[in-house]
């Protein structure tokens, strides 16, 4: 059973090459040099149910396009319609730009002394300790605990603006 492909003999290989071939090219020598006979094939009623059964593979094709595809092109119309209207650029980069010119400007706003600007990036930094950080991110937690005590250190030393 393993050895099948080398114990049949190479004609039976390609056999369907060659009459693929061969039904190709009677099928255009005739729609050639017969094209009256193809026709009047074509229009008689056995013609056209032969013809029609075939050119749509069995009505599979039919009942795939007509119940299938039609569906979806629809469906495709209708979202594109409902997305299309702004609500892609809205968010994509231009939302995107718009919310951080408008969470800048708050935050820009809070900072009315370094004792609140401290209080800001302490909530912050137990906001990533709660939802941004798994037990798999341990090294990196330390590595953001450290500079973020550095960080503190530097704003408890600065000299105080008159």
């Amino acid at each position: 059973m393993i050895d099948t492909e080398f114990a049949v003999s190479t004609l039976f290989k390609l056999l369907p090459f060659i009459f693929t071939l061969s039904v190709s090219c009677i099928a255009l020598l005739i729609s050639e040099f017969l094209p009256k006979s193809v026709i009047s094939f074509k229009l008689s009623k056995l013609g056209f149910n032969i013809f029609g059964f075939f050119n749509q593979r069995f009505l599979v094709e039919l009942f795939y396009n007509k119940y299938i595809i039609d569906n979806i092109l629809y469906l495709g119309g209708l979202t594109t319609k409902i997305l299309d209207k702004g609500s892609i650029e809205l968010l994509g980069p231009f939302g995107l730009e718009k919310g951080l010119i408008k969470l800048s400007k708050s935050i820009s706003s809070l900072k009315s002394s370094v004792t609140n600007y401290a209080l800001y990036i302490l909530t912050g930094f137990i906001a990533i300790l709660i939802f941004g950080f798994s037990r798999y991110n341990l090294p990196l937690l330390i590595l953001l605990f450290i500079s973020y005590i550095f960080k503190l250190s530097k704003i408890k030393s600065l000299p105080k603006q008159v």
